[in-house]
């Protein structure tokens, strides 16, 4: 039984980066950024929580960068 996908995006970081290495139970895969792509459940969830970390790390930079 194949695994449901879902539609994701992944901004890109810079104009060279193509692609995100994701690893989820020791299944891999190298997800296009900067376009709309189906990935399968677990990767979006993985893809999805490291976003989230990376917008609360840059807020966290800004408020420390800004004295508060």
């Amino acid at each position: 039984m194949e695994e449901r996908k879902v539609r994701i995006y992944i901004p890109k970081k810079s104009k060279a980066d193509s692609e995100r290495f994701v690893s989820v139970n020791g299944r891999t895969a190298l997800i296009k950024t900067g376009e709309f792509v189906r990935v399968p459940r677990a990767f979006a969830e993985v893809i999805n929580e490291s976003i989230r970390a990376d917008e609360e790390a840059e807020r966290f930079i800004l408020e420390k960068s800004e004295g508060k």
